[in-house]
């Protein structure tokens, strides 16, 4: 997983596409994004300190968070950026609790197709009185410790860890499906980090040339087929926002750090 910042926002007027170009804070790779002009908008408008008179979307969606989180003693701790499929990126927001794992009610419901405590087996969690339907969505050990993660259909991801000692279930961390243009958009509100998974980057992340100023594609990005020959569906894939990055002024992106 690589720790990004973002290096900057950019638009076409005349076809008002853009895309958020973020930079891993140890290396000379870029991962471009495409967005929205309403969270291209939004993340500007944070990053230049532009004062406003009303909060935007954003801005009410971090408080009613903070309130959230002063209540239920969670704190948003980070945004990864963790899966590209058929060209559309994914995110999730990541929330730790602030004095450890907290107890949660989780029963298993029995079917016979799915045994309990196994991969998409159903299960009901209570946690602060609210009941939540999900499912087992990958189970793991680590140090002799179970763990599971469950998710609902509405874009709730819990992590859930078995203790031993009180025989009862300990949530342990909480995930928010999201855009990832929403997700920056609230990283910079809250000065969270913000990372990317590395086989998002080995599938986007790009260079520039320095003499040039085009991008270089990583052969990474370019994938093969069954027969080993040059997938051209991924190439034609990754065209168009090469074709709009290579309008960019590489002196002028050196320039435009955040």
């Amino acid at each position: 997983m690589r720790e990004m910042i973002i290096h900057s926002v950019r638009g076409n007027m005349v076809s008002l596409q853009h895309v958020i170009i973020l930079k891993e804070k140890d290396s000379d790779r870029y991962l471009p994004i495409w967005i929205g002009p309403s969270e291209a908008d939004a993340i500007t408008v944070k990053l230049s300190e532009r004062q406003i008179e009303r909060p935007m979307t954003h801005d009410l969606l971090k408080n009613i968070l903070f309130v959230l989180g002063s209540i239920t003693g969670s704190t948003m701790r980070r945004v990864i950026i963790n899966d590209l499929k058929s060209d559309t990126f994914y995110a999730q927001i990541i929330y730790e609790f602030d004095d450890g794992p907290v107890a949660a009610s989780v029963k298993f419901i029995h079917d016979k197709n799915n045994p309990v405590d196994e991969k998409n087996s159903q299960i009901s969690l209570i946690w602060q009185g609210q009941e939540q339907r999900m499912r087992v969505a990958r189970k793991w050990q680590d140090a002799n410790r179970k763990f599971i993660e469950t998710e609902s259909t509405n874009g709730l991801m819990f992590e859930l860890l078995f203790d031993e000692s009180s025989k009862r279930w300990l949530l342990t961390q909480m995930k928010v499906d999201s855009r990832p243009s929403d997700a920056i958009a609230l990283a910079v509100r809250t000065d969270i980090p913000i990372y990317v998974e590395d086989i998002v980057m080995d599938k986007a992340g790009i260079k520039f040339d320095l003499e040039t100023g085009k991008v270089v594609p990583s052969d990474k990005n370019v994938g093969e087929n069954a027969t080993g020959k040059v997938d051209e569906q991924e190439i034609k894939k990754f065209s168009a926002i090469y074709d709009f990055l290579n309008t960019l002024d590489i002196d002028d992106l050196g320039k435009r750090k955040s």
